[in-house]
C-alpha cells in the first residue's frame, strides 16, 4: 500500500470532503445548437451520450436538422431504449423552459412529420431553415440529402434499404477509426487500396460542392449548415461557409452558435474545434 504524500494522515474534514459527490459541471449557455442524424429507433442511436450533451448545454433556439427518427427502421428491427425515451423527454423540457425547436426532415423522417411532433410536441418543421447569426450571417439550414449525386449512395440506399444503408455506416465507421488517421506507405499496394477505399467512401457519404455552393446561392446564404452524411465538417467552398454537425450514432457532435455568433463544432465530450474567425 503507499504512503501519504509527506507522510500527512488526512483529518477528518479532508476525509469527508473526499466522500462528498463530484460537483454536476455548469450548463453550457449558447445562442442555437444544431444536431442532427440520431437514428431514435435503431440500435445504433448513442442516446446515452446525446442525453449527456442536452443536459450540459442550454439554447435559445435547438435545430433537430433531420434524421431524428429512422423511418426506414420501422418493422421487426425497431429498437426503443430506456435512454432514448429520456432523450424525447429532455428536448420536451427544453421546450417548457421557452427554447425554440425547430425541425428540418432528413430523408429517413420526411414522411414521419406526425410521429416527430407525438414525440416532442408542437415544434416548427420547415423542409428548410434560414437562419441569421448574432454577427449577421444568413445561413442555410437544411438536412442535405437534397445535395445528394446520382451517384450517392442515398440512391443506393432507396434501393437496398436499412441493412445496406447498417453496412455503409460500418464500413465508414471502421475508415474513419483504423484508416484516416493512418500514413499510407507511398507506391506501396496498401497505400493504393487506401487511397481508393478513401475516394469510394467519399464518393458515398460526401456533397459536390457545386451542389452546396448553388443551395447557398438559391437562397442567398453565406453558408450552409447541414447533416446527412454523418461526418463532422467545417470548411470554405469558394464563399460559402460549409458546416456539417455530424451525427450521434458514430461522431456525437453537434454545431453550436455562441452569443456573439461565433461557430464551434463541438465533439462530446471533447473539447470544442473552433471555426476561424472570418470564414464566411
Amino acid at each position: 500500500m503507499g504512503r501519504l504524500l509527506g507522510h500527512r494522515r488526512p483529518d477528518s474534514a479532508e476525509s469527508s470532503a473526499s466522500r462528498l459527490p463530484l460537483s454536476k459541471p455548469p450548463t453550457r449557455e449558447c445562442r442555437s445548437i444544431w444536431i442532427s442524424d440520431f437514428h431514435l429507433g435503431t440500435p445504433r442511436c448513442k442516446a446515452q451520450a446525446l442525453l449527456e450533451f442536452l443536459r450540459g448545454h442550454r439554447a435559445e433556439n435547438l435545430f433537430l436538422v433531420g434524421d431524428i427518427i429512422d423511418g426506414w427502421n420501422m418493422g421487426p428491427g425497431w429498437c426503443w431504449t430506456p435512454d432514448q425515451t429520456a432523450v424525447v423527454e429532455e428536448i420536451w423540457s427544453w421546450r417548457r423552459r421557452g427554447t425554440r425547436i425547430v425541425f428540418v426532415p432528413g430523408n429517413h423522417d420526411e414522411h414521419d412529420g406526425e410521429l416527430v411532433r407525438m414525440l416532442f410536441g408542437s415544434v416548427e418543421c420547415h423542409p428548410f431553415f434560414l437562419h441569421r447569426t448574432a454577427d449577421n450571417r444568413r445561413m442555410l439550414v437544411i438536412h442535405g440529402h437534397q445535395f445528394d449525386s446520382p451517384i450517392h449512395g442515398n440512391r443506393w440506399f432507396s434501393v437496398v434499404g436499412s441493412i445496406g444503408y447498417s453496412s455503409l455506416l460500418k464500413i465508414n465507421l471502421w475508415y474513419n477509426r483504423n484508416v484516416i488517421h493512418s500514413n499510407p506507405e507511398s507506391g506501396s499496394k496498401l497505400g493504393v487500396l487506401r487511397r481508393r477505399l478513401k475516394l469510394a467512401v467519399h464518393q458515398l457519404v460526401d456533397f459536390p460542392d457545386a451542389r452546396v455552393t448553388h443551395g447557398a446561392r438559391q437562397h442567398r446564404a453565406d453558408g450552409v449548415i447541414c447533416g446527412h452524411t454523418h461526418r463532422p465538417d467545417q470548411r470554405m467552398i469558394g464563399p460559402i461557409l460549409y458546416l456539417n454537425d455530424g451525427d450521434w450514432v458514430q461522431s456525437r457532435t453537434a454545431l453550436i452558435e455562441e452569443r456573439g455568433g461565433e461557430l464551434n463544432l463541438l465533439r462530446w465530450p471533447a473539447p470544442t474545434r473552433r471555426v476561424s474567425e472570418g470564414m464566411g
